[in-house]
């Protein structure tokens, strides 16, 4: 009996040590966001601003306040084009994880909720991106179609060092399109996947294994599979002449669409794309030259000449979405690492998360990028 008593008393103390635990994490995980609200809020109202007092701007106006004259009543809405353009942005994904990455389907509907305020009287893209998905940039080239048709708004494209592939193919459809001293434009062209052979491989340095696997008789893999060349990509077989030629077919349907967009928008002979242009990066007079660009011009003065094309000239303030209100909690952290970004650790935890991103969504796509995109996944 005494050793029953012992046994109970034993398992009834893990199980109470083990609620204890539980109840303990969940009061210290809610007194750590109490912390990080109040040392967010309390630093933020000491510098005069900053991530986390946006949460209260949230609840008066869809939009918050860059520069110009706050008491206007007119607003040129500042969309960034920056980083790897995606498609669609996943819902769960913190936005501030999100500084170099671009989604084109989030442009769209930042758009569409533009053409719908009164108080928006033009847009400013700000471009800095070697390009991405052929859908996402197509998200935003058609978006800004549609605001300019509906609105009959301007928009105007700024390019501040970058625009490349995709960011071309997306701000094309612009109004008019200006760059910065020194930037880069163009590499009009599609890029399909990468896909690696090995021939008649005999050892892998560095693999799973740690020191590399040696074999006498060679390595093997073996795919179980239906459907002609279903697996393709499996770098223990050349890709075939059919599969080759196919992949190119793509390509080139990609790239006549993609020439005929510029074309058409740029109003740039096709025959000067594909012969002259091909798929360059040009400097800034040269690009002029071709008619990608209209000029070049600093940011302030790319603003006013948007305020100019919008009829607002010296009487408008710059502006730029607020983060959705539902994701609150992302924005509180937002705002503590931005206080906090020493942090050698979160640094490498965002860079996981976009290659992550990046290297999922790309992996078998035709690009239009300018870059090696595969060191990201590396």
């Amino acid at each position: 009996m005494a050793t029953f008593q012992s046994i109970f008393k034993g398992v009834f103390s893990i199980f109470a040590k083990a609620i204890f635990a539980i109840i303990s994490f969940f009061v210290m995980l809610m007194l750590f966001s109490l912390l990080f609200i109040g040392l967010g809020v309390g630093i933020g109202a000491k510098m005069g601003g900053g991530a986390l007092t946006e949460l209260s701007e949230q609840a008066k106006s869809n939009y918050a306040y860059i520069s110009g004259d706050e008491e206007s009543a007119n607003r040129l809405l500042r969309i960034p084009i920056q980083g790897v353009i995606l498609g669609t942005m996943p819902s769960n994904f913190p936005m501030f994880l999100a500084d170099n990455l671009t989604f084109g389907y989030d442009v769209q509907e930042q758009l569409e909720r533009a053409a719908e305020d009164e108080s928006i009287k033009g847009v400013f893209l700000h471009i800095q991106t070697p390009g991405g998905t052929i859908f996402g940039s197509y998200a935003i080239a058609e978006a800004i179609t549609n605001f300019r048709e509906t609105t009959n708004k301007p928009v105007l494209a700024y390019i501040e060092g970058l625009a490349a592939s995709g960011g071309v193919m997306a701000m094309v459809t612009a109004n008019e399109i200006y760059a910065d001293y020194g930037s880069l434009i163009g590499s009009i062209g599609v890029i399909g996947p990468q896909l690696l052979y090995y021939n008649q491989p005999m050892a892998f340095d560095g693999g799973l294994f740690g020191d590399g696997i040696t074999t006498k008789g060679g390595i093997e893999q073996t795919i179980l599979f239906a459907g002609k060349g279903k697996d393709l990509g499996n770098p223990f077989r050349k890709i075939s002449k059919e599969e080759l030629e196919n992949w190119q077919r793509g390509l080139e349907t990609e790239y006549a669409q993609f020439v005929g967009h510029v074309a058409k928008t740029r109003n740039i002979d096709e025959s000067i794309i594909r012969d002259q242009m091909g798929a360059q990066l040009f400097d800034n007079q040269t690009a002029e030259g071709y008619g990608l660009i209209n000029g070049t011009l600093n940011q302030n003065a790319a603003l006013d000449k948007l305020a100019e094309l919008a009829g607002v000239s010296g009487d408008y303030q710059l502006v730029r979405p607020v983060r959705r209100s539902g994701q609150l909690f992302a924005q509180l952290l937002e705002g503590w690492t931005r206080l906090s970004n020493n942090s050698v650790e979160l640094e490498r935890f965002r860079q996981q998360a976009i290659q992550a991103q990046v290297c999922q969504k790309t992996a078998h796509l035709s690009l239009v990028y300018y870059g090696d995109l595969s060191a990201l996944c590396k």
